[in-house]
């Protein structure tokens, strides 16, 4: 009964004016992927704002080799997706997706060629490319805060995300040692539920230090350029 002292519980279902994307911090970060404690790969992520919509991206090579982007509103409103499987010659696109309010449009690719999606998305859908970035842009970061909303993927449609923020704690990686907020959020998927813990940086804008994947996969921030320093 001790732990639970001072913890504050509420649930949150999230809105357009809970999620802010001005909460987060623009620029360019590179984070390190270890399996089992051993290198595994790298990724540069990319926050950026476009005109009234933020576009992320993220190149990931190593045992995870992929890339993709995903372009949405300050609100998190989603506009497009897209995700690439493999760098260089071995690039294989797997879907390109665009939404349209209340539904997404797209194609999916496969070996023998492609599918249409035309899918029916919920009011508080964000893309699932970016479920992370939306954890962070809470306006709530209270230990003990719950909030929700659904994620689309073409692979597994939409699903139910629950958040809960966590106490405060320090956290040592590559980039330094930095002051954060433990989070953990589950997506409820059609074949099982899918836990992601992150560490957060306590001030504004929120920057992501640590996530810790289903699969045992942990990446940690190696060194971060703000878009003030991009040239």
């Amino acid at each position: 009964m001790m732990r639970l002292l001072g913890f504050f519980c509420a649930l949150i279902v999230c809105k357009g004016a809970d999620l802010d994307a001005s909460r987060l911090r623009t620029g360019t970060f590179h984070y390190r992927t270890l399996v089992d404690g051993k290198p595994a790969g790298e990724s540069e992520i990319k926050i950026r704002k476009s005109g009234d919509n933020y576009v992320f991206s993220n190149a990931v090579g190593g045992a995870f080799s992929q890339s993709w982007e995903a372009i949405a509103t300050g609100a998190f409103v989603p506009v497009s997706a897209k995700l690439i499987f493999g760098a260089g010659d071995k690039a294989e696109p797997k879907f390109d997706l665009a939404y349209h309010g209340a539904r997404v449009t797209g194609l999916v690719y496969n070996k023998s060629g492609y599918r249409k999606i035309d899918d029916a998305v919920v009011a508080d859908t964000v893309d699932q490319r970016i479920d992370w970035a939306v954890v962070m842009s809470l306006k709530d970061y209270r230990p003990g805060v719950e909030s929700k909303f659904h994620v689309y993927d073409p692979g597994t449609g939409n699903s139910r995300v629950t958040v809960k923020i966590g106490q405060a704690e320090s956290a040592s990686v590559p980039a330094g040692t930095f002051q954060t907020f433990r989070v953990v959020y589950r997506i409820e998927k059609n074949g099982g539920t899918e836990e992601y813990r992150l560490l957060v940086t306590k001030d504004l804008p929120r920057m992501m230090v640590k996530e810790e994947f289903p699969n045992g996969a942990v990446t940690e921030l190696v060194d971060s350029t703000p878009d003030s320093q991009i040239k």
